[in-house]
């Protein structure tokens, strides 16, 4: 009797580490999923898998969309945008433009066969013609990615996988009628998506103002485009966070700061839409401003 108990307490904790790990989506040892031999139903099958495959749900996938389907594909053009970022374009595979809809959607970016990818929005606007432009951040492997450094310091003609388009993007068309003003705000590289939303033509017919943030001058990428942008209505401001280095034509600070005492969040509130992109610390500091200006919380959108 006491070795059957025994039995049945064993068997017990290791359905019980199974439940565990599909409630909590992490990829269990082999010898775990040797000893628990469960069958999968297709809403566990992402959840466990052995070490002899490789699966898709061991790729970043955080919740923003399908599985990635891979396309073998090369460089069109790489180049220096600005200080730490590079402007690079990849001809997508044929009918992958189609799903490009939506300024602020993205792709995944790996090495060729790697596990690990990178998310990327697509600086180019929806429908343009030609290769998807990027625009892309120099940045080191972490845990959870592979970093840049294999892309940024590749030559046109390398070779990677890029994923389909994915992501909703900006959501844009919900809001455009209701609203007469835009407020843009950027960080860094997250000025690429912004481009996509100034060039696609959605905001036309609308008060626009960009609030560009950037360390110093030398790490803006896009200013050759600026003169153009402001042809298509939008108001731009540079904002320059190391005040030692900040030209007669930028303003001192964080955008968001900027923003603010520009009073540009306190002007027809009920009749702003604010689209951003940028570090979180960024993110944060404009919902509580605008939340304070009186913003519909709706209308603070991110393309993520």
């Amino acid at each position: 009797i006491i070795e059957v108990m025994v039995a049945l307490t064993i068997v017990v904790a290791l359905l019980s580490s199974c439940a565990a790990l599909s409630v909590g989506r992490i990829v269990p040892s082999p010898h775990l999923v040797a000893a628990c031999r469960i069958v999968p139903t297709p809403h566990t099958v992402l959840n466990v898998v052995t070490r002899r495959h490789v699966s898709r749900a061991r790729e970043p996938r955080c919740g923003w969309g399908p599985e990635p389907v891979w396309s073998e594909l090369s460089i069109a053009s790489i180049e220096d945008a600005a200080e730490g970022l590079k402007a690079v374009t990849i001809t997508p595979a044929d009918g992958t433009a189609d799903g490009f809809t939506v300024p602020g959607q993205y792709v995944q970016i790996r090495q060729p066969g790697a596990e690990k990818a990178g998310f990327f929005a697509i600086a180019s606007a929806p429908g343009a013609s030609g290769p998807f432009e990027f625009l892309i951040k120099e940045t080191p492997p972490s845990d959870w990615s592979p970093g840049t450094g294999w892309l940024t310091g590749a030559e046109a003609g390398a070779g990677l996988d890029m994923s389909q388009v994915m992501g909703g993007g900006f959501k844009i068309a919900e809001h455009i009628d209701e609203v007469e003003r835009v407020l843009l705000f950027a960080a860094g590289s997250g000025i690429s998506p912004i481009r996509s939303v100034i060039e696609s033509g959605a905001l036309s017919g609308k008060d626009v103002e960009l609030y560009y943030g950037v360390r110093t001058p030398a790490h803006a990428a896009y200013l050759d485009k600026f003169d153009a942008w402001s042809d298509l209505g939008v108001q731009y401001t540079l904002c320059v966070s190391a005040a030692d280095t900040a030209p007669l034509q930028a303003c001192t600070g964080y955008v968001q700061d900027v923003a603010k005492a520009a009073q540009a969040f306190s002007s027809a509130p009920e009749k702003t839409l604010i689209l951003m992109c940028g570090m979180k610390g960024m993110a944060m500091g404009i919902k509580e401003m605008a939340a304070e200006a009186g913003i519909d919380e709706a209308r603070v959108l991110a393309n993520f």
